[in-house]
């Protein structure tokens, strides 16, 4: 009997044991409050006969004070290895005080399941999460709170991705506010939760462009969850333009009638054919690779405003601190394609130096090279969210003439998963610095002391995210871009540039900065710090904020601050006040720091230690303009 039963096995007859894994290794699971609970936390993995590499990660509901394990999760799997699909029945930490708990188990199967996925025979960028009743705002939670993974932990499993690829949520728990299922959000927040608890566990309020796809059912005749909450998450993403669909049932009340009947077929059914047009039911072949060209509308709405000169071939740009931040869903290995063709640097050293984090991770450098076309930045982590810029850049070359200056930094595309779809992380107002040597980062990178730079080291020197122009803009929550760096002065030079008005124009001499006349995206705030590289004529400045008031709105607040070495202090001053008085501009402020003292490394450029000093004694001047 053992025998036939061998062989029945191996024919793909008698379907696999199911298999109880814990989540958690040891005895101890961490519990989000610094402290820790029972390691209980299980994953049961349904393997299908025929597997096709989709899986999902299953959530029973219960109100968050007990499991509903039979028909919200293990007879769905069963119903899942019907049609190809692994099911992982998760049976998560009650919280019991705990509200960190159950997302911290959800989170941590998606990513125990994708580091088994060649074991498990499941595709790792076909994984989704399953959640009924409570259940359903557990996964609606894990598709709406996730990171990339944690690269370089010292445990495997944390450096995989807890996003998931897809959710299907039924007749879910979404709000925790007036509409929520009053036990689940007792049993989750406590008797009493306040406003601000109650709307963080909102998942509708939590919904961004990088959500996964969507499937939601919901009975009308649902009393215990309203098919409100359903309503809410879709519209959420509608909103941000994530794919969804959803499933108004015409009853069958919470639980669909028992798990069965019209209703519940209906739901799995239709439920099905939207995994099969996502392309999650099909089996794959073995993985190929793409490219995602630069000029990909995604792509172009990742990039700093104002700084990138776009062609057919690519991005360009000739400004330190220009920047792209792109998450690459569908892949573990980004590489960016360059092309080092055009630069025209007298001595390696000159070369720009590239700089970016991978998932908020420990920053990485690296230095351009001639006949460069390849470098990788992130290999070997899920769904990379990559933050780049250009770290540092030799300030001597011309950064101007031309439609593409020879010394810009050229990005061609990604080389990326076939699989593999960009998106573009929340975007913040925008902050836009112009600003010479003391402004910009130049230096930053040189101890206090150690001399100014030697021609060919300004670019080892640099660190434009060193800048404190670039951390007020982080402080007050906006995303900055720079229009100069380096030598650049109200009247022009720096690279060759011209005048701040003809700067704000014209990106170089033969391209536009501007869409249909004005500075697009347009700055909420733009920062002006000229005259360390000196003293400029009233018109000049006169000319420079009139053309800078034309080109962005009223209500953006432009702000000019006195060199904080005191340079150009009266000449600053009294052009900015002869230009407010002329024009009755309002939106037009003087900043001066007066004396501060801050580090430099040759008497002029700050340190990174000097930045944060200008930084700090910048922030009540700010306060009072900007709160």
């Amino acid at each position: 009997m053992k025998a036939l039963l061998l062989l029945l096995a191996l024919a793909g007859l008698v379907s696999a044991e199911p298999e109880r894994i814990p989540v958690w290794p040891g005895n101890e699971a961490p519990d989000g409050e610094g402290g820790s609970t029972p390691a209980t936390t299980t994953l049961t993995l349904h393997r299908a006969e025929k597997p096709n590499g989709a899986a999902a990660i299953i959530c029973p509901g219960g109100g968050y004070g007990a499991l509903v394990t039979e028909g919200e999760g293990h007879g769905i799997a069963r119903w899942l290895n019907t049609q190809g699909i692994t099911g992982l029945v998760l049976e998560y930490r009650l919280p019991q005080g705990k509200r960190m708990v159950p997302l911290l188990d959800a989170q941590r199967a998606i990513r125990l399941a994708r580091s088994h996925a060649k074991e498990w025979q499941i595709d790792p960028e076909r994984l989704g999460i399953i959640g009924f009743s409570a259940g359903g705002h557990l996964a609606s939670t894990a598709a709406t709170r996730f990171d990339g993974g944690k690269a370089g932990d010292k445990d495997p499993v944390e450096r995989f991705g807890s996003r998931p690829d897809f959710a299907i949520l039924v007749y879910p728990v979404i709000t925790m506010t007036e509409l929520t299922h009053g036990g689940s959000r007792t049993n989750l927040l406590g008797p009493e939760p306040s406003k601000e608890l109650m709307e963080e566990f909102s998942s509708d309020q939590r919904v961004t462009a990088q959500t996964p796809p969507t499937f939601l059912a919901h009975a009308k005749d649902d009393t215990a969850v309203v098919p409100r909450n359903s309503e809410l998450f879709a519209a959420a993403l509608k909103k941000h333009r994530v794919a969804v669909e959803y499933l108004e049932l015409p009853d069958g009340g919470h639980g669909l009638n028992g798990y069965k009947g019209p209703s519940w077929d209906a739901w799995q059914a239709a439920s099905l054919k939207w995994l099969d047009g996502l392309g999650m039911m099909k089996v794959k072949t073995a993985a190929s690779s793409k490219v995602v060209a630069a000029t990909d509308p995604q792509v172009l709405a990742g990039i700093s405003p104002l700084n990138w000169i776009r062609t057919a071939e690519g991005i360009h740009s000739p400004v330190c601190g220009a920047d792209f931040k792109l998450a690459f869903v569908g892949t573990k290995r980004v590489v960016l394609n360059v092309d080092t063709s055009r630069l025209n640097y007298p001595a390696s050293a000159r070369f720009p130096i590239l700089a970016w984090s991978v998932n908020k991770g420990e920053l990485q450098t690296h230095q351009l090279a001639a006949g460069e076309r390849e470098i990788v930045l992130a290999d070997g982590v899920a769904n990379p969210v990559i933050d780049f810029y250009i770290k540092g850049l030799s300030p001597f070359e011309d950064r101007f003439h031309g439609e593409v200056p020879v010394n810009a930094v050229s990005i061609t595309g990604f080389t990326v998963a076939a699989g593999c779809r960009v998106t573009v992380p929340p975007v913040a107002p925008l902050w836009l610095n112009l600003g010479d040597s003391i402004l910009s980062g130049d230096g930053a990178a040189y101890a206090k002391d150690q001399g100014r730079p030697a021609d060919d080291q300004w670019a080892a020197s640099d660190d434009a995210r060193a800048s404190y122009g670039y951390l007020l803009a982080k402080h007050y929550g906006y995303r900055e871009s720079r229009l100069a760096f380096g030598g650049y002065a109200w009247g022009g030079g720096g690279g060759n540039n011209p005048d701040v008005a003809g700067l704000v124009d014209r990106i170089t001499s033969t391209s536009s900065r501007l869409t249909d006349g004005r500075l697009v995206p347009c700055p909420q705030v733009v920062l002006v710090n000229l005259g360390e590289n000196g003293a400029p004529k009233s018109e000049t400045v006169v000319a420079a904020l009139g053309k800078l008031r034309e080109r962005t709105s009223p209500q953006t607040k432009i702000v000019v601050m006195v060199p904080v070495s005191g340079r150009a202090r009266n000449e600053v001053s009294g052009a900015v006040k002869s230009y407010v008085d002329g024009n009755k501009d309002a939106g037009v402020h003087l900043i001066d720091l007066g004396a501060v003292k801050f580090d430099t490394a040759d008497g002029q450029h700050p340190t990174a230690a000097g930045h944060e000093a200008i930084y700090k004694a910048a922030l009540p001047f700010f306060d009072k303009l900007l709160k």
